[in-house]
Parts: structure tokens; sequence; C-alpha cells
């Protein structure tokens, strides 16, 4: 089985490439670098240097959800562009609101992107996709009362976008490092995130034997 696995950042990679180590699958591994264009760019890039059967992303979220804690390891299956649009007096209008974009318009559904990859051994999430990640309370509630989000992130977004235009299957695995809130690193814990990324992505792997 052909794979692709990419992550944000190296470290984040590397979790991903310890796990498949003893993978029977052939699998490339490519750092897409940090938010949106990025993500889009490299992924993209891999995509057409040659054939998947399956594209993964992998890497750390914030959490918004009480149901996940702090070394959880989620799959996102819905995510969104949470600030593509316009900022207004009354607050933030997405570019569905201002029609500038129809919310069905593939790979859109209803204003949303869907991952179709199911039966994993690991909890479906909602994901909210941001190109500047959140850490203020305003944005914070403002985020939650429009998308319903259970996690954070900087790029599964752009990742479902371009594998669905693509027509590649595909899925994510998110490990939590911390809480969506008032930001506060001191209270993250990357390194328990990573560790349990490297098991979630050795567990994947099995599964897709």
């Amino acid at each position: 089985m052909q794979i692709l696995i990419t992550a944000a950042t190296e470290n984040e990679l590397l979790a991903a490439q310890e796990a498949a180590g003893l993978s029977a699958h052939t699998v490339t591994f490519a750092v897409t670098g940090v938010g949106i264009a990025a993500t889009a760019y490299h992924t993209v890039k891999q995509l057409l240097a040659r054939p998947f059967d399956i594209a993964i992303n992998t890497g750390i979220a914030g959490s918004f959800s009480d149901r996940f804690p702090i070394g959880s390891v989620v799959c996102p299956v819905k995510d969104y562009f949470g600030d593509s649009g316009v900022q207004t007096p009354a607050g933030f209008s997405s570019l569905f609101d201002e029609q500038l974009l129809g919310e069905n318009t593939f790979p859109f559904i209803d204003g949303a992107l869907h991952c179709p990859t199911g039966g994993l051994p690991f909890p479906p999430a909602t994901g909210v996709t941001l190109q500047t990640a959140s850490g203020a309370q305003p944005r914070i509630d403002e985020l939650r009362q429009r998308f319903h989000p259970d996690i954070e992130t900087m790029e599964s977004a752009a990742f479902f976008y371009v594998c669905l235009s693509e027509h590649v299957p595909f899925m994510a695995l998110r490990a939590i490092s911390n809480r969506v809130e008032v930001r506060n690193k001191a209270a993250w814990n990357i390194p328990l995130a990573l560790r349990n990324l490297h098991d979630a992505v050795k567990e994947l792997l099995k599964r897709l034997s």
C-alpha cells in the first residue's frame, strides 16, 4: 500500500516516522510547514508526484471539548476554515455568509469539508482550521458558537480541501496538546501528545494492512 503521511513540523512527523519504522507499507513522509498556504502547497506537490492509496495528516491540536483532554487522539471527520471571510462590526462573516462562495460548492458540504473515512478506533471530531491560532476569549467564544468545534488546528481543512479536490482517499489523526483557552503555554503538554500520536499512527498502520 502506498501511503503519504504529512505533518506541519519535523517533531510531529518524527512521531509518525518512528511508528512506521516496521510497517509493511511503502510510506512517504512530508513536512508541509505550518498554516493553510504551506499545507496546501506541499500536499498538492506530493500528490502530483506519484499515486497514493491514502494520504494521512498527523499532528497536534488544541481541544475545545472536555471529552478530549490533553493526550487524547482524535480523528477529524469534519473541518471548517474558521477565518476565511470578512470581519464586520457585528463580528465574523464567512465567505458563505457574504455569498462569495456557495456552501455546497465542491468540495464543501453545508460549508464544511468532510472526511469519509470511518470505522477507526479513534473518536471522531469536528475541527476548525485557523490561519491565526486563537488565544483570546472573545474569539474562542465566537468559534464555539459558530462552528461547535471539538478541536482547533492550523492545517487540517487545507489538507481535506486538497485531498477531496484531487480525489485521493485520506484521513487525519490529531493528538491533543492543549486546551483552547486564553493563551497559556505553561499548561500545554506537547511531549505527551507526541507520544500518544506515535502510538496512534502505529495502530492505524496495522489496521491498514
